[in-house]
C-alpha cells in the first residue's frame, strides 16, 4: 500500500520558503505604498502652488484678495489624499511661511508645506514634510533623507 501526503520535512522547507519570500516581499510592498503617497502629497503640493499663482494673477498679492480677504488654501487641496477618511489621511497641506516675506514686507512669496499627520500612516516617513516656495525652490524639513531623494 502506498503512503499519500507530505512529510513534515517537506512541510517545513516549504514554511521556511514562504517566510524568507515574506521577509523581501512586505517591507517592499510597505515601502512602495509609502513612495505612492509622497508622490501624491507632492503632486497635490504642486497643485497648490499652481492655485497660489492663479491667485496672484488675479489679486496680484500672495496674501490678500482685491477686496482685502486673506488668502487660504481650498480644503479640497488641503488634504492628501483629498477623498480618504480622517483617520486615514497622510498630509495636511498648510502655509508654511506668511504670505509675504517676513524680511521685506513688499516682497511677494509663500511658502506651502505638505506635513505628516500625527498618528497617520505617514508619521514616521523618512522623508518627512515637503515645502515649496513660490520660485520652485523644494524643500523637506524633519527628514533622514536628502531633498533630491524625497522629490523624485
Amino acid at each position: 500500500m502506498q503512503q499519500r501526503g507530505f512529510t513534515l520535512m517537506e512541510v517545513m522547507i516549504v514554511v521556511g520558503i514562504v517566510g524568507v519570500l515574506a521577509a523581501i516581499a512586505i517591507p517592499s510592498y510597505q515601502e512602495s505604498v509609502r513612495k505612492s503617497r509622497r508622490a501624491e502629497a507632492r503632486g497635490q503640493l504642486l497643485e497648490v502652488a499652481q492655485y497660489m499663482q492663479r491667485f496672484y494673477s488675479q489679486n496680484d498679492s500672495f496674501a490678500k484678495s482685491k477686496d482685502g480677504t486673506a488668502v487660504t488654501i481650498p480644503i479640497d487641496l488641503a488634504r492628501v489624499p483629498r477623498t480618504a477618511a480622517a483617520d486615514a489621511q497622510s498630509y495636511d497641506i498648510s502655509f508654511a511661511a506668511p504670505a509675504k516675506g517676513a524680511s521685506n514686507p513688499s516682497l511677494a512669496f509663500f511658502k506651502i508645506q505638505a506635513a505628516r499627520r500625527t498618528g497617520g500612516p505617514m508619521a514616521s516617513d523618512k522623508c518627512g514634510d515637503f515645502t515649496l516656495e513660490n520660485t520652485g525652490v523644494r524643500g523637506v524639513l524633519n527628514a533622514s533623507d536628502t531633498v533630491a531623494n524625497c522629490w523624485k
